[in-house]
């Protein structure tokens, strides 16, 4: 079979010339027989979703030919006063040519984008949940695992693959309480999670499973089972370890009251947002595959910070610092921070004073910096034996309160810049995000205030 090469723009070339009451299309027949012969190729090829990468390419070469000949046609309407019909009609027709296969393979890529979207989406779900072992198939297979805004364009890769780290994470943690506290009823409990990727509402769930054998078994005789007691712990932990303990708690059927909140609270919260001298900041941080898995406690790899006065960024900080673990995978992506990136730097704690010398007595402004930047700082900082106990605002504290009214999707620091129109220069980079949010903040003060 005869193997022709496919068109160019580049190599059309129209060659039309004027002489006294014509103008012409010289090399129309060459031009049209190399471009049939060229274009075959398009007509003929079976472009599927495995290969919507080359349909793109293609599709961007057909546009650039019928520009070139669109760009052409106007160009000798302009330059020449003799009537150019023939000519018109014959570029023309060069152009109904070129759309054919251009319309085609259009066409094909915007029927087949979310399919492939889907289809990237679902691969990076198996590959990740395989940490899940024989539950992975059962957790991506649910009927609430496939969230449908992930196929929207405006949804980042990160921003869906974040979403299925999360639910992979979450699950891990599911399955090692329900080991823990399922007894008899683990495969009951499993079954539970499988259909909802949540434990909550499992307690009742399981009182309603047995509420039958309970009816049926009767006592006369009063067992130490049956005595209620209490007993006042006081149990030291992460965050996560504390969700994770009283989740169990409620699947055990153990009655409990929170007396006492004696988790680390270092730094005061405030919320109103009437000042405009302050500290703005981000950190990146290594994350964790789970402690409860092995792995090590999340450290701290950038600190960023802009200084502001009166509304004015008057300075910046920016260092990096040596985490002493490995990065995970998934943070390295979102940062582009290396562990050979962090390898030579100062440890955290050297960093840490350096910030608290930056930071002196201001107020702290992050987005997110309660339940993320704040305990990372405070640790860091009572390892450093460095005392940082400044008042801070959380800007997604503030951003929530109006996200109703403002119509926002979304409440993240790239959506909110994205939406007042601020110049991201490096997403989930701490420098970038700290100076972005400085100006998000006094977006908001006007809403708020």
């Amino acid at each position: 079979m005869e193997q022709f090469e496919i068109i160019r723009a580049e190599n059309i070339v129209v060659e039309a010339d004027q002489v006294p009451g014509k103008v012409s299309f010289n090399n129309f027949a060459q031009l049209k027989q190399y471009m049939e012969r060229g274009l075959s190729v398009y007509n003929t090829t079976e472009y599927t979703v495995d290969n919507l990468k080359q349909a793109e390419h293609d599709l961007k070469e057909l546009r650039a030919i019928k520009k070139k000949l669109a760009d052409k046609k106007k160009e000798l309407e302009t330059a020449y006063s003799m009537p150019i019909e023939e000519v018109k009609k014959q570029l023309e027709e060069l152009i109904d040519m070129v759309k054919i296969p251009l319309d085609t393979i259009d066409k094909l890529i915007k029927d087949n984008a979310k399919k492939a979207k889907e289809q990237e989406i679902m691969e990076y779900a198996r590959s990740h949940a395989a940490v899940l072992g024989e539950y992975a198939d059962k957790v991506i297979g649910s009927d609430n695992f496939f969230n449908q805004r992930w196929l929207l364009a405006s949804y980042k890769t990160k921003d869906w693959q974040a979403d299925i780290d999360k639910i992979i994470t979450d699950s891990s943690d599911a399955f090692e309480t329900i080991e823990k506290v399922g007894g008899n009823q683990k495969a009951a409990l499993r079954a539970f999670y499988f259909d909802k990727l949540s434990l909550d509402g499992a307690d009742k769930f399981l009182q309603e499973a047995s509420s039958d054998n309970e009816a049926s078994t009767s006592t006369s005789v009063e067992d130490e089972d049956a005595v209620v007691g209490y007993k006042v712990l006081k149990i030291y932990g992460t965050d996560r370890q504390m969700r994770q303990l009283m989740t169990e708690l409620t699947l055990s059927d153990i009655e409990f009251e929170e007396m006492e909140d004696g988790m680390p609270k270092t730094m005061e919260e405030i919320t109103t947002p009437d000042f405009s001298s302050f500290v703005c900041f981000d950190i990146e941080h290594t994350g964790t595959m789970g402690i409860n898995k092995g792995d090590a406690e999340s450290e701290i790899i950038e600190i960023g910070a802009v200084k502001v006065r009166n509304g004015e960024i008057v300075d910046r900080f920016d260092m990096l610092a040596n985490p002493g673990r490995k990065i995970v995978p998934m943070i390295s992506r979102l940062t582009h921070i290396t562990d050979e990136m962090v390898a030579n730097e100062p440890p955290v704690e050297e960093v840490i004073k350096k910030f608290k010398e930056f930071v002196g007595n201001d107020i702290l402004v992050g987005h997110n910096i309660k339940s993320c930047d704040i305990p990372h700082i405070s640790r860091a900082a009572k390892r450093a034996g460095v005392k940082i106990d400044n008042k801070y605002l959380d800007t997604k504290i503030l951003a929530k309160k109006v996200k109703e009214s403002k119509g926002w999707d979304k409440i993240t620091l790239p959506y909110l810049a994205e939406f007042y129109g601020f110049e991201h220069k490096e997403v989930h980079r701490a420098w970038s995000d700290a100076e972005v949010n400085a100006r998000l903040y006094f977006e908001l003060q006007k809403v708020i205030q």
